[in-house]
């Protein structure tokens, strides 16, 4: 039966091809015919007004397209932005509370992490998703205050500025890390010493 309807499919596409063939050689004709009873200089033009017409009607829909495409990526980077927006907002969150490892999330929190896990899902590159499970391991195993939780979240940063081709110089993952989570440097520290150091991080160099 398999073989039967295979032979049965071949004939058919074979048949179709066929038809559209000669439905191309019709139309070729029609046209032949058609400007050869015009005066040869109307035929010239008209010929050449065609070529155009389907020249501009190309070049448009090749805009179109074009246009179609580039409206759909930046539609997918907004999403993939916003994405790594709440995955820095949540991790730099859970790494400033002062949490025992066994304690549960604050409700806030696992609403946030199963956002933004299934945000992840959808437009997080790999990775990123990569270190982001490896982020949820090692904050299960070792609690959330863990070094290397820190170091891990470093990496996780320079991952998602290469994702969105920003500028990422090598071993700048320590330098972000410090930068989104300056208070734990020094063990904590007031609003005000915390503000001062985001401040000489940001400033320009003199």
């Amino acid at each position: 039966m398999k073989v039967i309807g295979r032979i049965v499919a071949v004939l058919f596409g074979v048949s179709l091809l066929g038809a559209m063939g000669f439905a191309v050689y019709l139309a070729l004709q029609y046209i032949v015919a058609l400007f050869a009873g015009l005066d040869p200089q109307v035929a010239n033009v008209t010929g050449i007004a065609c070529v155009v017409a389907l020249t501009a009607a190309w070049v448009i829909a090749r805009g179109i397209r074009t246009a179609i495409r580039q409206s759909k990526a930046m539609a997918l980077r907004e999403e993939k932005t916003a994405t790594y927006q709440l995955f820095v907002d949540f991790w730099e969150n859970l790494l400033r509370q002062r949490r025992v490892r066994t304690d549960p999330l604050p409700a806030e929190l696992s609403e946030k992490l199963q956002l933004l896990d299934r945000l992840l899902a959808l437009y997080g590159g790999a990775a990123v998703i990569k270190a982001h499970t490896a982020l949820r391991g090692l904050a299960r195993d070792k609690g959330a205050q863990h070094s290397d939780v820190r170091a891990r979240f470093g990496e996780a940063l320079v991952a998602i500025r290469k994702d969105l081709g920003a500028d990422t110089p090598r071993n700048t993952a320590h330098e972000l890390e410090r930068l989104l989570l300056p208070a734990l440097d020094a063990g904590g520290g007031t609003a005000e010493t915390k503000d001062a150091r985001i401040r000489t991080v940001l400033a320009p160099n003199s």
